[in-house]
Order: C-alpha cells, then sequence, then structure tokens
C-alpha cells in the first residue's frame, strides 16, 4: 500500500487521488510507533500530518490497531507526554521526584492544558481539565490551612513558655528580695519591711 491509499469495502487499497502529496513512508513508521505507544489516533494524525481516515485504513490494512496488539497493562501503554506540554518540562525540572512538585504547579499545568483544549475545541477535555484545576487549588489551600494553624499554634506555645518563665523570674526576684530584707534568723516569707521590700513583677520592671 502507497502513502494515503484507502481501503475500499472488499479490503483491498485504492490509488491515491492525483495530484494529492501523500505522507512519506517514514511518517507513517513514526504514526504506527506512536500510536502503538499510547497515542490516541487523532492525537498522532496531528503529530505526523496524516489523515485520521487514511490512518484508520492503514492501521486496520497492516494490523497494527491496538486491537490487533497482545493485552498489556494499561501503565505499560501509557501516553508519553508531548515535548510542549508544561507537564514534560515539569517532570524534567524536577528529575521525575513528584515530591519535589506542589500543588500549585500541578494546577497551572491543568490550566494550561485546559486552555488549549478550549483553542481545539474539545469541550470534554476542557471540563475535565478544569476539575482537575478546581482539586489540585482544593489541595493547596487544605495545605496552606494547615500550615496556618501549625504556625498559630506554635505561637501560642510560644507565648504560653515566655508568660511562665516572666511568673517564675518573678517568683525568683521577689523571693530574693525579701530574703535580703528579713531579720536575722528569719527567711521573711512572714516579714514585712514598709517600702524597702519589692514584689518580684516591680523588681523586674525596675531592671534596667
Amino acid at each position: 500500500m502507497t502513502d494515503g491509499d484507502h481501503t475500499m469495502g472488499d479490503g483491498s487499497i485504492a490509488d491515491a487521488p492525483r495530484g494529492k502529496r501523500t505522507p512519506p513512508e517514514a511518517a507513517w513508521e513514526a504514526a504506527r510507533a506512536d500510536y502503538l505507544a499510547g497515542y490516541s489516533a487523532p492525537q498522532v494524525c496531528r503529530r505526523h500530518g496524516v489523515g485520521l481516515s487514511a490512518f484508520r485504513a492503514r492501521a486496520k490494512a497492516g494490523g497494527w490497531r491496538r486491537a490487533d496488539q497482545a493485552w498489556t497493562t494499561p501503565a505499560r501503554i501509557a501516553a508519553p507526554l508531548d515535548p510542549l506540554d508544561e507537564g514534560a518540562a515539569l517532570e524534567e525540572a524536577v528529575g521525575g521526584d513528584l515530591d519535589q512538585v506542589d500543588y500549585r504547579e500541578l494546577s497551572w499545568v491543568a490550566h494550561r492544558r485546559m486552555m488549549r483544549a478550549v483553542l481545539r475545541g474539545d469541550a470534554a477535555a476542557v471540563l475535565r481539565w478544569r476539575r482537575v484545576e478546581a482539586v489540585m487549588d482544593a489541595e493547596q489551600a487544605a495545605i496552606d490551612e494547615a500550615g496556618r494553624l501549625d504556625d498559630a499554634l506554635a505561637f501560642a506555645r510560644a507565648e504560653a513558655a515566655d508568660r511562665a518563665e516572666y511568673l517564675a523570674e518573678g517568683a525568683r526576684v521577689s523571693a530574693a528580695l525579701n530574703a535580703m530584707h528579713a531579720p536575722d534568723g528569719s527567711d521573711g516569707s512572714n516579714a514585712s519591711h514598709g517600702s524597702d521590700a519589692l514584689d518580684g513583677s516591680d523588681a523586674i520592671l525596675a531592671r534596667p
């Protein structure tokens, strides 16, 4: 079968229309490889500039439709990312380590894919990527809220610790001053010394 040939109803191959340029054999081989690697038929046709009807006819005649292939798990036939896709650039930037990717970046990727779907007139993909973007935004919002709560709790604990230390220091200073002004043989716990005795809080405030 030559490039651009068409399959007839009886399975025979019709010649390509005269005057019409047809894709080279290399384009068909690349299209076949991408299709079997997991790209959809429309994606393959856009990537290699071949017609969808001609592609399907050649796939059927050549026996390289997915239905003609041996069973394989979905993970092994996952479509590779388009080199121009933001997801491909992000994955390359982190070296495949998904732990380095945050939900803001994933939301941005989903938004860009939604925009491309709009330009292609693919309404189903638009809605799908819009939902993905919303989910990523919600996940990031939950993480941000948890971070704010952790920060608030840490601040409250630090303030409580500072307050406890302040009160403890006041008690130590008060005890020391009372001991200094107590009569001999007395610990000053029950003695009153007028204006000469300062409580702990006054002593702390009086410190330079």
